[in-house]
Formats: structure tokens, sequence, C-alpha cells
């Protein structure tokens, strides 16, 4: 009898959060220790609490990590200055009342009392030291906090960059207003800054960003990229005259697995020295000597490091089999690249900082790396928790494609019968498994005797850009059917049973769970998470709609079909799977649908508006109430003028056909004329409300009814309206129809 084994504690609800979380690793210049955020859940507290901690690289055995910032502080970010005596840090009030803002501190690498370095009135983000240590810059929002009461949408914030001279308070402006900085890296002379940027400030305009180049002193971006795809992980030659970047087709704002790419910045080349490569790498640096790089990938169920020749895309695997990070493998290295420190983690260990060093070069070859382990985060989990080992499994699905997938057996099962299959589809769906511990989900199965299945479905990384491009344009396709053909693998070898099979997943994964549900009697039940169900709604109220355009590859004005034919909700009726949908409610990536909202309007005679109310039903505490002067003044019940609302003499509420009579009544228009109106346009379920110009023009008028034409002037979209004798709506292509 395994007396060790009956000693250990199985998963249940919650106990996966028990676990501290390391990440943003940075190792010191001189190799000699490592900073790093720790993530734990603090008592009476609803989110997790991040402190810095620092482990020296000479350790001996593991676990002599200690924290460095204090607490009762959110602290992240640690950066090294390039002399290691420094680390800045970016530390913030913890609470979830907490007005503070983040800013940017200093404190010794030895620990002591920190100092705070400026402040910014919107706080700071994304710090990285100069490499001669002479600035730091950090990202910074621009413009003030939106209004809360009411909700009132106007153009988002830009992320400005800036610099501070450490010791001095005065920080100094990099990029123009009007541009936002997603991610930059120092150039080596620093002189200047790469950037991956975009024009529009909100989180969509991020699928169309460029890298261009700033002077650090200030001024204009110079653009030299014509980039279709997005791109990260930018990184300087040494001479300063090459960029490297790692670009891809990504479902989401992240740093994603592509292709390694080199721009010259001296005649404009850009060269994709990975074409066909059967990874996906995800960061890269580049040695001293200039000519090879060192790179990070996914690849397959596991990730791996390897040196990248520049001249003929040659690689040299360093580490094939050796997992970082579930949401970016990289590394922080040295100025050498000889030494790094990153996190690791398998399917028996929860995460902890590792610490490498490359042997020395042999002919043909860049060495090998000699780890060790630093820290011992988890202790108690490590020693307690019943974890059932995974199985890495390889299946033929549709077009002879190879899909590689983890198996999760039940941590204990008994009976004649084989025990009923979960499968766990990831998000993205640009991600992908790795052989780790798994999800909260994939433990927590098995522990209550569900074997689990974690398929990386075409779209995932791993396998290079053909691969992960193959769900584009054909989601619910191809990437489903590799679903089916993982359970029936495992059917067919006898480790499931076939009549007792569910599906779960977040994200895309809860788009591929409602998918499902509608396309198969096959799953027994079904859970949802954060999915998309009708891609129209999902276009209309998210704030990354780029995505749907570019993976469905169309728009849903001009293709409404296709959104019709990819969303789950068009084949309702064929649902018979009892499904549980899971969904955050101020989720703004996949808003949560359905609503339903409360709406008042008085007018008076002349059907000016004199006051509006709207609230959510789900929610009491989200309305929104405006009051009218007639004269296109609005203000705030409290009596506080609404400024960006002047001008506004109707209201339209997104959710209802009413407020198109408010219009139609008041102008009393005859065929052939048209009107031009300035209107309050309240978009539900955000309950946000922004000024829209509109257009109305009547085509016909009979004692019955009438027909109008309305047009929005902000955007394309235009309906005839047809309405009954007391204007009301009868009939609104599309959207509303009276029965």
């Amino acid at each position: 009898m395994n007396t060790n084994f009956q000693a250990r504690i199985p998963i249940t609800p919650g106990t996966m959060q028990s676990l501290r979380y390391a990440d943003d690793v940075n190792l010191s210049p001189d190799g000699q220790r490592v900073a790093f955020e720790v993530s734990d859940w603090a008592t009476g507290q609803r989110k997790r609490r991040s402190t810095i901690w620092v482990v020296e690289t000479s350790a001996g055995e593991p676990g002599n990590q200690k924290p460095l910032s204090k607490s009762g502080r959110q602290d992240s970010c640690p950066r090294w200055s390039p002399d290691s005596s420094q680390l800045a840090f970016i530390s913030k009030e913890a609470g979830d009342e907490s007005k503070d803002k983040p800013q940017l501190y200093l404190i010794p690498a030895q620990g002591g009392e920190a100092r705070q370095a400026c402040t910014m009135p919107i706080g700071v983000s994304d710090l990285e030291w100069s490499p001669d240590g002479s600035r730091i810059a950090f990202i910074s929002l621009e413009g003030a906090e939106p209004q809360t009461d009411p909700i009132v949408v106007t153009a988002g914030r830009h992320r400005r960059l800036w610099t501070i001279r450490p010791g001095f308070d005065i920080a100094e402006p990099v990029t123009p207003d009007g541009f936002t900085v997603w991610e930059y890296a120092w150039s080596p002379d620093c002189q200047q800054i790469a950037l991956y940027y975009s024009t529009g400030p909100d989180d969509t305009d991020w699928y169309r960003g460029q890298i261009g180049i700033v002077p650090t002193s200030g001024g204009s971006i110079r653009q030299v990229t014509q980039l279709t795809r997005q791109a990260s992980a930018l990184t300087w030659s040494p001479d300063g005259t090459r960029l490297a970047f790692i670009s891809g087709e990504w479902s989401d704002p992240c740093r994603g697995g592509g292709d390694v790419f080199v721009l010259s910045l001296v005649d404009g080349e850009v060269r994709n020295l990975t074409p066909g490569i059967a990874c996906s790498p995800s960061w890269c640096r580049w040695f001293p000597d200039g000519q090879q790089l060192l790179f990070t990938a996914w690849n397959g169920l596991t990730q791996q490091i390897g040196v990248l020749r520049e001249s003929d895309g040659t690689v040299n695997t360093l580490a094939n089999d050796f997992i970082m990070n579930r949401g970016w493998p990289h590394l922080s290295t040295a100025p050498d690249l000889r030494c790094f420190a990153t996190t690791h983690f398998d399917q028996q260990h929860p995460i902890d900082i590792w610490f490498g060093k490359m042997s020395e070069a042999r002919e043909h070859s860049q060495g090998e790396i000699t780890w060790k382990r630093l820290t011992h985060l988890n202790a108690l989990a490590e020693a307690t928790f019943a974890l059932s080992r995974s199985e890495r499994i390889s299946y033929t699905s549709v077009d002879d494609w190879r899909i590689d997938a983890l198996f999760t057996p039940p941590l204990a099962h008994t009976g004649d019968t084989p025990p009923p299959l979960i499968v766990d589809v990831h998000g993205g769906p640009s991600w992908a498994w790795v052989d780790d511990m798994g999800d909260s989900l994939t433990q927590l199965f098995a522990a209550a005797g569900y074997a689990a299945l974690r398929p990386n479905v075409r779209g995932s990384w791993g396998r290079g850009v053909a691969f992960a491009d193959a769900v584009i344009c054909d989601m619910g396709g191809k990437d489903f059917q590799d679903i089916l053909y993982g359970v029936d693998y495992l059917v067919e070898r006898g480790l499931v049973d076939g009549k007792r099979v569910a599906i779960a997943g977040g994200s895309y994964g809860g788009f591929m769970a409602a998918w499902a549900v509608t396309q198969t009697h096959r799953f027994k039940t079904a859970i949802m998470i954060a999915g998309v169900c009708d891609f129209h709604s999902f276009h209309a109220q998210s704030r990354i709609y780029d995505w749907d355009m570019r993976f469905l590859c169309g728009n849903p004005l001009d293709q409404p079909e296709l959104y019709r034919k990819h969303s789950a909700i068009t084949y309702a009726a064929r649902v018979q799977t009892p499904t549980l949908i899971i969904h955050g409610e101020v989720d703004q990536d996949v808003p949560i649908r359905p609503f339903s909202a409360w709406y008042g309007i008085r007018c008076d005679a002349n059907w000016l508006v004199q006051r509006v109310k709207i609230h959510m039903l789900q929610d009491g505490q989200k309305r929104i109430e405006l009051q009218a002067d007639g004269e296109a003044h609005w203000q705030s019940p409290s009596g506080e003028p609404l400024a960006v609302l002047d001008g506004c003499i109707d209201v339209d509420i997104s959710a209802t056909p009413f407020t198109n009579t408010l219009p139609i009544r008041r102008l009393a228009l005859n065929p052939g004329q048209s009107a031009e109106l300035l209107v309050a346009y309240l978009a539900l379920p955000e309950m946000e409300v922004q000024p829209d110009r509109q257009r109305y023009t009547c085509l016909e008028v009979s004692a019955h009814g009438g027909l109008y034409r309305y047009e929005s002037l902000s955007s394309d979209f235009t309906r005839d309206i047809r309405v009954d004798a007391d204007g009301l709506v009868v009939d609104y292509p599309g959207l509303f129809k009276r029965v």
C-alpha cells in the first residue's frame, strides 16, 4: 500500500488558489540576484496581492528567497539597474478600495527603504532602464479618469512613453500625444527607442500596430514597417543597424508565437528567418557577436530554448523540453546571454524560479544549459497535493494533421467501465496547453473521478505558423473536428466511456463549448466560460472587435451571413445538452449577453426630451439619469453640466426602437425632406453615453404610417424604418419587428 499517496490531499474547488505564483523574472546584469513578482491571496481580499522577492543565484538549496518590498502594497515590474546596484519597481497601496495610482520606486539591491522616483497623475507601467543607466522609461496613460456617473464614451486614453533620470523627479515625454505605445526597446547607444505602437488608443487598435523609432529625447515617431500582422519582443542588434521581432496573427492583445523577423534600419528590408519552422518562437535576443539570436518557443506540448543563426536560419536547440511560462515563454538574461533566469514548472511541481548557465561553445554548437532551481515557493503543495499524472498523446485528425494533446486520467477509478471524460478546450485560439500541472479545472476533474483531454487543436501555438493560421476563417470547422477525433482516439483505446463525455472551456474554449452543443448531441453536458455565442453581439459590444473581423475574415455589415454562420446562437434550436454558462459581469473583451434594462423618457408636448432614466435589471447599481433643457444642454441629476452632450436634442437607446419615434414625431418631415441631428446615444449593456450624428429622411407618408430612412453618420449603417400612424416602429429590418 502506498501510504505516501494516501497522505496526499485531492484537489477540491479553491485548492489551487492557495498556490503562490511567480512572474516577471529579472536577472541582475552581474548575474548575482534574481528579482521576481510573487502573487498570492491575502486574507480578506478579493484579488491577489503581489510583492517583489529576491533570491541569490549562488544560493545552495532552493528556498532561500526573501521579500524585498513591504506587505500592504501591490508591487510589480522589478527591473535591475545596469550596474546591479538598485532595483526599480512599481508600487501602489493594496486593497480593493484603494484609489492609489501605481508609481515608480527605487530600492537598493541589499534592501532598505524604497523611495518614490516621480509622480504621474495616472500612474506608470512597463519599466525599462536605458543600457547606460542614465534613464528609466515607462508608460503612462494620458488624460483624466473616465467619467463613471454616467459613463460617457469618448476616445480612449493613449499609452504614452516617458523617461526620468534617476535622482531627479521630472518626467520627460518621449512620444507625441495621440499615439499608444504597446511595447518598446532601448537602442544599444541609448539614443533611440523602438516601439510597437498604434495611432488609436483602444485595445482593438493593437491589432493594427506598427513598428517605429523615436529619439530618446523625444520627437516624432518614424514608422519603419508596413505590418499586416502583430509584432512583439522587439530587440536591437548590438550595432544598432537591425531590429529583430516576433510576428504572427494573434487573437488577443499579448506577446505571441510566430516567426522571427529581422528588419534592416539601413535599407528597410524585412527578412523572415524562420519560414516553415516547426515550433512557435515567442522571444529573442541578440548575442554580442550580432550574428545569432537566443530564442524561446512553444514546441508541441512543451517549450524550448535555442540559438538562431541570422545568415541562414539554422537552429541549434539548447533545451528541447523546458516549460518556462504558460502565457509567454521568455528569459531574463545577463548582457552576454551566457546565463539567464526564468520560471519553470512541470506536472508535479508548481512554478518556481530557475537559473541557467550555458556551457562554453563548441564547434557548430552554442553548448548546453545547466539548470539550478533557486526557489521553493509552494513547499506545502508539493508535499501534500495529490495530482494525477498526464500523458502526452498524439492522434491523426482531418486532412491527416497530427494533433498533440494531454490526457489526464482520474486520480482514482473503480468499476468495470472506463471513466467519464471532460474535454477542456483552451482559450485564444492563439495559445497552447503545455505539460504542466494543468489549469485549475484539470486536477479538479481528475480528483472527482473524471478523465480530462486537453487538445492543442489547429489554431494553437507550438506547431508553426501554418498550424496556428489554420483556424483563421474556419472557427468551429476543422478545429472542432480535431476535438471529436481526440474523443474517438480515447474511446477506441478503452481509456474513456464514449457515452459519458462533457466539454468545457473559457473564452475561445467557451465559444467551442457552445458550438459543440449546437453541432452534435455527443456531449452529455457542457460548461461555457466567458464564451462567444453571437458574433454580431460580440462585435458590437467588445473592446477588441478587430479580432472577429480578422479571424472570421469579414465584417458584420457587409457579410452578416458569415457572422450568423459561425454563431452558436444561430443553431440554438438544436440544443439538447444541459449547459452551465459562467461569465464575468464586467468582462469587456467578451461582454455578457443577454441583458434586461428598465428605462423611462419624459418629453414635453413638442417631443423634446426632458429627462431619461435607465438601469440594468441584473445590477441595480448600474443606472443613468440625464436631464435636458430642450435647448441642447444636458446635466446630471446633481446639476453637473455634461458638456460632451452639448448640441444633442434627442436620445437614442441602443436596445429599443421606441427612441426612433422621438425625432420622427418632433421633426414631422414631409416626403423628400431630411434632417441631420446630434443625439445622446446610450449603449447597452455598457451603460455608456456619447454624442452621435444621425440623419432622418422621410420617404413616404400615408394615413396608416410612413417610411423613414435612418442613417448613422459616424458609420455606414442605414435602415429604412416603417412606422404606424403614431410614429411607433413597426419594422426595423434586422433588429426589431412588431409581433
